[in-house]
């Protein structure tokens, strides 16, 4: 949609349409679908009816009486009698009224029309067999358009009722009623007094509801804007504004807050984890570099230097290069571990199977079956856990990869009998560049990837040490979450 055809209003006014809108729609559907119309056409036809029954004994009443002098009158001889009443009767009813005979000829009349022949109409015949019968026809348009209040009416047809005249159980003639029916506007018009009280009390509550609902929503929105604003410019009290934002008594702004507190909190976590991951690679390659850039120099300004020399220069320069090299492996490892990476079905069996045969001094138990994960992060999680054990274990070491599968979880634990780990170490084993093998080349990234790993399978990772007993143990859910872990989450501090 074009951006001059889209409409910006403020809340307020969004509410007052939609709800003044949603107060005419009573009104809209009576008018829209002819509801009142078909009323007002019912109505019209229940009043003819009644007027044809008091016509009716009004015709057969006088007939009896001018029975009582004449034996043989008929409904023709007291037609004249009744016209004078049939008139003065419209004049109060708004009715056209035609009494005919059996012959369906029009004997007494409140119009012009008398002597008419009226036998060929439908309703007529109806009423001459001895049933009630009604039809609407088209009116023509009159001369000029009549206003609202007028008591002539103003609906495009006019509605004719036909009724049989009985006589001591036999049918002597019929009534035939015509009235034009209400317009709705003009029945609008008459209710007003009546209705016009009701719409304004229902004016006057559905303000009151835009007023209320437009204060509670538009403060909690407004609130929740500065909230952002706050958070766009840096500010590190956003999150306690959006706590009374939470607080909202409109149900959605407050989830709309959880949800937007819980991402200032990641993106808070993630810039903490962006500034104190960049102070680390500073410092971790600090020393391969000023190591690099020293041989270099001195291999570049020393042309006489003996050749064992320039050899062990270029070996330790080899050497920095390498450990330069694994950092760079250990911290894209790390980093795809921290973002997440699609699911699938993964046999731990045969993973655990693959790792434990790397190392003749690992051996493998239990079965831990399969569950959602990503493998190649699944067995660097594991393969890092029992190289750990390898290295630090001593010689003789021996490894025992165990696998159990529990209820809710797997669980796989990495059981050497070496030195074990030192109490002052074993709270930074899981950091960072933390290592106690720096000289053999160790970069401190392993079992930061193992914590990584786990966090992003919804799992966790410890360790229990003592001389001659260490155990890692994971344990990864079998229904992980499936959104992708904040990155803040993934790391310790």
């Amino acid at each position: 949609m074009s951006d001059r055809l889209r409409l910006i209003l403020p809340l307020r006014l969004w509410l007052v349409l939609s709800h003044g809108l949603v107060l005419s729609l009573p009104l809209l559907a009576v008018l829209g679908t002819g509801a009142l119309a078909n009323d007002l056409q019912m109505q019209t036809k229940g009043e003819l009816v009644n007027q044809a029954a008091w016509v009716e004994v009004l015709a057969v009443e006088t007939l009896r009486d001018a029975r009582r002098s004449r034996r043989r009158a008929s409904l023709d001889d007291v037609g004249p009698q009744l016209t004078p009443l049939l008139t003065q009767a419209r004049e109060s009813t708004l009715a056209g009224v035609r009494l005919l005979n059996q012959d369906g000829v029009v004997i007494a009349t409140s119009g012009d029309a008398l002597g008419e022949d009226l036998s060929a109409l439908e309703e007529v015949q109806v009423a001459l067999a001895g049933e009630i019968a009604s039809t609407a026809r088209p009116r023509p348009p009159p001369s000029a358009r009549q206003p609202l209040d007028s008591v002539s009416r103003r609906a495009p047809v006019r509605i004719y009722v036909a009724t049989p005249v009985r006589l001591d159980g036999k049918i002597i003639g019929a009534v035939l009623l015509m009235r034009t029916p209400r317009e709705e506007l003009q029945a609008l018009y008459h209710m007003a007094p009546t209705l016009g009280v009701g719409l304004l009390l229902a004016l006057g509550v559905t303000l009151l509801l835009v007023f209320v609902s437009a204060q509670v929503l538009s403060r909690s929105l407004r609130r929740l804007s500065l909230a952002s604003q706050t958070i766009a410019q840096g500010g590190r009290d956003a999150v306690s504004e959006l706590v009374g934002v939470q607080r909202s008594h409109v149900a959605e702004v407050g989830q709309l807050a959880v949800s937007v507190t819980e991402m200032t909190q990641a993106l808070q976590a993630r810039l903490s984890y962006i500034r104190e991951f960049a102070g680390n690679v500073s410092h971790e390659f600090k020393t391969p570099l000023a190591t690099l850039k020293g041989s270099v120099e001195l291999l570049r300004d020393d042309d006489e230097m003996p050749a064992d020399q320039r050899e062990r220069f270029l070996s330790n320069a080899h050497d920095e290069l390498n450990r330069l090299e694994r950092l760079v492996s250990g911290l894209l490892a790390l980093a795809r571990a921290e973002e997440g990476s699609q699911r699938e079905p993964t046999d731990l069996d045969a993973l655990l199977g693959r790792v434990a045969g790397r190392w003749p001094q690992v051996s493998l138990s239990g079965a831990a079956g399969s569950l959602p994960g990503v493998p190649a992060q699944l067995e660097a999680a594991v393969e890092n856990l029992v190289q750990n054990a390898v290295t630090h274990g001593g010689p003789e070491v021996k490894v025992l990869l165990n696998a159990l599968r529990e209820p809710a979880a797997v669980v796989i634990e990495v059981i050497d009998d070496g030195r074990g780990i030192s109490p002052a170490n074993l709270p930074l084993i899981f950091e960072r560049f933390f290592t106690t093998d720096r000289a053999r080349g160790g970069t401190g990234l392993g079992l930061a990837l193992v914590k990584a790993v786990a966090s992003a399978h919804g799992g966790t990772v410890r360790v229990d040490s003592a001389p001659g007993r260490t155990c890692f143990t994971l344990r990864l859910p079998l229904q992980p979450p499936g959104a992708a872990p904040r990155a803040g989450g993934l790391t310790s501090r």
